[in-house]
């Protein structure tokens, strides 16, 4: 059976060796939970995909809404021709159209560009109307558990992966003792390894525009 929010706060709890919340209370916990549940969103977006209607704003700039973390994909126009959208670079649209940027805004969407580096920004081409409206695949923004009976949005599959940042949290929280710093250390990579996470300096990152 799949672990739930308050059985995943108890086994942590007790690889502490604090079953009795002395040095990390549940909150703490629940804390280190809500953590967790953040850095795998950020980490594995293509796990909490969605689909997701658009409605975009008038020209080519576009944001995502407030709650939607990042852009996967955008999949189609949202209209009766329902066509195909695809993915370009920028570089590539300016070099064979290099004024698409003012041409007059329409009411289909050919193709759009999203940087990673820019997560909640992607443009669209040729610029919209205000209120044309796309089918998207996007990841969520997280949401905090306000009490460890709420139910988990991320798959319960990855809760024992969330096991080893909470870990990493609560042993970072005493890291002036070495063998602390180890555990935690030893935790993270855990919690790494387990979501194929491959960490690369931002300067490393290829982009996608």
């Amino acid at each position: 059976m799949a672990l739930n929010v308050k059985q995943l706060l108890d086994d942590v709890a007790r690889e502490l060796q604090d079953k009795g919340n002395v040095r990390w209370t549940r909150a703490d916990l629940l804390d280190f939970f809500n953590a967790a549940q953040r850095a795998f969103a950020e980490y594995r977006p293509d796990q909490l995909a969605q689909d997701r209607e658009l409605v975009l704003a008038a020209g080519w700039r576009q944001e995502l809404p407030a709650d939607v973390l990042t852009l996967i994909d955008i999949t189609n126009n949202a209209n009766t021709a329902q066509r195909r959208i695809t993915k370009t670079a920028l570089w590539t649209l300016d070099a064979v159209a290099g004024a698409w940027r003012s041409q007059t805004p329409a009411l289909e969407v050919q193709h759009f560009m999203h940087d990673m580096r820019t997560p909640r920004e992607y443009l669209v081409y040729p610029p919209a109307r205000a209120g044309v409206k796309v089918r998207a695949v996007v990841a969520p923004a997280a949401v905090d558990l306000a009490d460890e009976s709420a139910s988990p949005w991320v798959p319960a599959r990855w809760l024992d992966a969330l096991r080893h940042f909470m870990l990493f949290r609560a042993w970072s929280v005493d890291g002036e003792f070495a063998g602390n710093q180890a555990l935690a250390a030893a935790h993270l990579e855990l919690f790494q390894g387990a979501l194929g996470v491959q960490v690369k300096a931002s300067n490393e990152v290829a982009p996608t525009m």
